[in-house]
């Protein structure tokens, strides 16, 4: 039976770190007609409190564990359980939560295992529940504005896709050198953790599933050997070149300074003064700031990634995380052993061929898009900095920009509210998981593309994919 739709889903989170406080519980928040969360599971005592509190659920609701949350002793609590756990913790709270009889929201990728992945979508068919994978790019104006090019012919049949993610020195450094992501074994194969939205993507796209891939990559610059002669093993213990170093920890989570250059690069004129005074001229701001709490958040960083290091974000708080906690190491000294570069390519029925190239050394953060045609081309940037989509014709050559956005400094480009609208119109019974576009079904086939890119890249051998969608009985 589908849920009224003057009804709001209600929803249970395990996990209240940077996906479930700051994305999903933010858009209960800002819309509280569609989505009520009322419990939370988090072993983090200042992340549960600070969830509870936003969201206003009682201490009987709040648990140290999903383990408890899914007891046989508290019974179904809710239509929905959102998954926002480590990649490696997905899989025995989401099978737990399918038991119950919840539908799930599941955190991208599904799990770091392949084995794992196909038996929570068996479970998944086997107790009739739903399940929406937070592939959340396929929701933006930018990606569904390339899938309609596409699919209306205007390039003619697509003989290459060509998509490069770009992810930016700073964020590279905070989730893939320091954070939680820097180890395979703890977290999953940087292609897997960090790319599996960008393979359903181009499967989403093309519309045909691949035959084959093959793929090369290495760990080159965040490594011990390249750390600057006298590093400490800690930015705060008095690095020598701290003035120099992009990954200067202080810098980047007590100012912020790596985003506001962001705004340095931005389309509007205003924007870009605004960026360029808040980073010059901070004096002036701290005066200005005594009236004005947005100002306050640009002179003492309040945001991501600063929100992801501790739950106390004044100076004193930030400055005791970087001294004691793991973003706060050398940038070469961080114990990491993830990818820093890798690029794989895809061969599809018809002779079409993909690419995807991946690496963490970009100035801005953002994905590049080429795609050839037998009767045109598209092209198009998805930044930080702005997005457009540019397509040219061979008959006249001439180039039409076909779509354009500004200034963007998180939310995927829109996606993440627009895949749990989804998901309320999936949970409304208004459109079906499939037409949604983000079932496990559609979901998994992203992931085969990760597996197989790994075993390819290890192997040193193209692989085919077929082995890897066979169906796993529950």
């Amino acid at each position: 039976m589908s849920i009224q739709r003057e009804s709001p889903v209600t929803a249970v989170l395990t996990g209240a770190g940077l996906r479930g406080r700051e994305v999903y519980g933010e858009y209960a928040l800002k819309n509280p007609g569609k989505l009520k969360f009322l419990a939370v599971a988090d072993p983090d005592l200042e992340r549960r409190r600070a969830f509870q509190h936003a969201h206003n659920i009682p201490d009987s609701l709040a648990f140290e564990s999903w383990e408890t949350l899914f007891s046989p002793e508290n019974g179904k609590l809710t239509d929905a359980a959102f998954i926002c756990t480590q990649d490696n913790l997905h899989y025995r709270p989401a099978l737990a939560a399918l038991k119950k009889g919840y539908h799930l929201v599941l955190e991208k990728p599904i799990s770091p295992s392949l084995d794992e992945c196909r038996a929570i979508a068996a479970m998944a068919e086997k107790e009739r529940r739903k399940i929406q994978v937070c592939h959340v790019l396929r929701f933006t104006a930018f990606w569904r504005k390339i899938k309609e090019l596409v699919d209306s012919g205007q390039i003619g049949r697509v003989i290459h896709y060509d998509h490069s993610e770009n992810v930016s020195y700073w964020h590279f450094g905070h989730s893939y050198v320091r954070g939680n992501y820097k180890n395979e074994a703890s977290s999953s194969p940087v292609i897997l953790a960090k790319s599996c939205h960008d393979l359903d993507l181009m499967y989403w796209v093309i519309g045909d599933k691949p035959l084959s891939v093959q793929s090369m990559g290495d760990l080159t610059h965040y490594r011990p050997e390249n750390a600057p002669a006298g590093a400490p093993e800690r930015c705060t213990d008095g690095c020598p070149e701290a003035e120099a170093c992009p990954w200067y920890a202080p810098r980047m989570y007590m100012t912020g300074e790596p985003l506001l250059r962001i705004g340095l690069h931005a389309p509007s004129r205003l924007t870009r003064l605004l960026a360029n005074f808040s980073l010059n001229h901070r004096r002036t701001l701290g005066l200005s700031s005594r009236f004005s709490k947005s100002l306050q958040g640009i002179l003492n960083w309040d945001r991501f990634p600063a929100s992801v290091i501790t739950t106390d974000l004044s100076p004193e708080g930030k400055m005791k995380a970087l001294r004691e906690g793991p973003y706060g190491r050398c940038i070469y000294k961080s114990g990491n052993d993830v990818l820093d570069h890798q690029i794989t390519t895809y061969k599809f029925p018809g002779g079409t061929t993909g690419t995807l190239t991946l690496h963490g050394v970009s100035e801005l953060e953002g994905r590049e898009i080429r795609i050839f045609g037998t009767k045109g081309t598209i092209r198009g940037y998805f930044r930080y900095n702005g997005e457009q989509i540019t397509v040219t014709g061979f008959r006249y050559t001439k180039s039409r920009i076909v779509y354009r956005a500004g200034l963007s400094m998180g939310g995927h480009g829109g996606g993440d509210f627009g895949l749990i609208d989804s998901f309320i119109k999936v949970m409304r019974g208004e459109t079906s998981p499939h037409e949604a576009g983000a079932d496990i079904d559609n979901a998994l086939e992203a992931h085969y593309m990760s597996f197989a890119a790994e075993a390819a890249r290890i192997g040193q051998r193209e692989v085919p994919l077929e082995k890897y969608r066979e169906t796993l009985s529950p």
